[in-house]
């Protein structure tokens, strides 16, 4: 009997261990199916950052375009003229440097700028004063010609009141006062 009792308590307990196993249920391996579909999702992911990062350089790389156009405009709108002795025409090179104010105006129409007439000592207060009047109308004069509106302009004639050198009293240190400077008022 007792053979019977060890019998009967062997079995029970290797049903109750193998009742209890079955209860942890071990995890399915990934079919190949579902691998595919994750690596499909991680290459999805992968093609979207990536695409991300692209329009984020390109966003960049546009704002620094328009960084260096803004200060080669600025630069092309505020670099001054320069005429000879006793003289209110234009000469050639600063005809090009106006051609280049007004395709720089033109791409910026809020810009509103002053136009600063300037003479040397050379002459009266009274002299200097309308030379650099007539300066600074003749090339407010070219810009509106050119399309530039006038309402955008104003001229403004120093004399001999504002130097841009005063080291000495030679003809390249005048020569540097016979000018027109260009001042940004707004818009850009």
């Amino acid at each position: 009997m007792r053979s019977k009792t060890i019998l009967s308590i062997s079995l029970l307990s290797i049903a109750a261990l193998s009742s209890a196993c079955s209860r942890n249920k071990v995890a399915a391996a990934p079919t190949p199916s579902s691998a595919s579909a994750d690596r499909a999702a991680i290459d999805a992911a992968d093609r979207e950052n990536a695409k991300l990062r692209a329009d984020a350089d390109r966003a960049s790389a546009d704002r620094v375009e328009a960084e260096k156009k803004m200060a080669s405009d600025r630069s092309a709108i505020t670099t001054p003229i320069f005429f000879q002795f006793d003289r209110s025409e234009i000469n050639d090179e600063g005809l090009q440097i106006l051609d280049q104010k007004v395709d720089a105006l033109q791409r910026n129409a809020a810009v509103r700028i002053r136009v600063e007439g300037n003479a040397d000592d050379s002459g009266s207060d009274e002299y200097n004063m309308a030379l650099s009047q007539r300066r600074a109308a003749i090339v407010n004069r070219y810009l509106t010609e050119r399309g530039i509106d006038g309402s955008r302009l104003q001229i403004v004639s120093y004399g001999e009141e504002k130097p841009a050198c005063t080291t000495s009293r030679d003809d390249d240190c005048r020569a540097k006062n016979r000018r027109d400077e260009f001042v940004i008022l707004s818009g850009l």
